[in-house]
């Protein structure tokens, strides 16, 4: 699978701009001219969020919509995708596939991607909302029948919810354990997806985390449910009171959490940014192998920035492991490039001016196509 092209449009700074796409990609140039935003948009196709900020600001200022179009590789055939946001009251949204008009559930997974970005590191001392959406993008790319039962459980919930700001427990009974059937079946089947998951990554932490550090540590992933280690309906019988007295429901999935530990210690607030750094790259590599194990085909590897924190000898080693993939990493600094990473890499230059570039990778330099190209102040 790869990305061959793509065309943004009203796209945060950039008014309208086609790329072209190798195997290996570096998009290279100063901070603030929208090299961020190219990853953003290669990663709103796969999984139609970005994964920085609101969604109303991925559209140019004082522009009413925004278009992101994309040409995919996906088992030797070529799949033309396109994605619109409008702005109007609120944001309207448009997936297309050959140029007709699909659900969200159904566009999801027709391309996959995997992205590393400098704000990532706040997953692991982030908000459990910021780890939920990390299960959610990471299964749902993967798992329509996932994703299924996750919008089904958050319609459920928003139902019951509204039942419990209505009425006391005598008046509503009989109501609220029709609602906790339905919910504990789609609460329960996404909690079992992201044990799944938790299994799956502790088997590869540890050693991806070594071969990154150089250090070997005993790394694990905790998820933490919030269902009071009983089953989903037997959770929601016991909180029952309390969630008519707060009128909102207070366990489920909606509320799970999950932590990395280094050595059984929590990584949050003990382990450095380096450590945080090395952790969600050794994450990021087992989502990818996840990915593959799931259906054989290995996703593109978005890496924003991620060079300049690490050596040579561990950029080596990442790109490597991701051997196979389309890999495409934004830098400031084509240093990173030289010695045995030199050649490899097609180079695309932002803001329309040509880098110095070294002689034994001038060749590969890729010019991208341009119209009406306005580089704007964003990143």
């Amino acid at each position: 699978m790869k990305i061959k092209e793509i065309t943004l449009t009203n796209f945060r700074n950039w008014e309208e701009k086609s790329f072209n796409f190798s195997e290996k990609v570096l998009i290279y140039g100063p901070n603030a001219k929208g090299k961020t935003n190219i990853l953003e948009a290669i990663y709103l196709v796969a999984t139609t969020r970005s994964f920085r900020g609101r969604e109303a600001e991925v559209i140019k200022s004082k522009a009413d919509f925004m278009k992101v179009n994309a040409l995919i590789e996906k088992d030797d055939k070529e799949v033309d995708v396109e994605i619109t946001f409008k702005n109007t009251d609120r944001i309207e949204k448009e997936f297309k596939i050959k140029e007709k008009k699909r659900p969200t559930i159904d566009f999801v997974g027709e391309f996959s991607a995997i992205v590393f970005s400098p704000d990532d590191i706040n997953l692991i001392s982030g908000t459990p909302s910021d780890k939920r959406r990390y299960l959610s993008y990471t299964i749902g790319q993967k798992d329509k029948e996932y994703l299924y039962d996750l919008l089904n459980y958050k319609k459920i919930l928003r139902q019951r919810n509204e039942l419990l700001k209505k009425a006391d427990l005598g008046t509503i009974k009989e109501e609220i354990d029709i609602w906790d059937a339905s919910l504990s079946e789609y609460g329960q089947k996404v909690i079992e997806k992201r044990k799944q998951l938790e299994g799956y990554i502790n088997k590869k932490i540890s050693y991806y985390y070594e071969k990154l550090s150089g250090q070997e540590k005993k790394i694990k992933f905790i998820s933490q449910p919030a269902i009071l280690d009983k089953t989903m309906n037997e959770s929601l019988k016991d909180v029952r009171d309390k969630d008519i007295l707060e009128k909102t429901t207070t366990v489920g999935p909606h509320r799970d959490s999950w932590d990395l530990l280094i050595d059984e210690v929590s990584a949050c607030g003990y382990a450095s940014r380096g450590e945080y750094r090395t952790l969600i790259l050794a994450l990021k590599l087992c989502e990818r192998d996840y990915f593959v194990d799931r259906d054989g085909i290995l996703p593109v590897v978005l890496l924003d920035d991620v060079f300049s924190e690490l050596d040579e000898r561990r950029r080596g080693y990442l790109i490597d492991a991701f051997s196979g993939s389309q890999i495409i990493i934004t830098t400031t600094d084509l240093e990173h490039l030289r010695e045995s990473l030199r050649g490899e890499f097609q180079i695309i230059p932002i803001n329309g001016v040509q880098p110095q570039i070294p002689d034994l990778l001038a060749e590969n330099v890729n010019m991208p196509l341009v119209k009406n190209v306005n580089t704007g102040d964003g990143i």
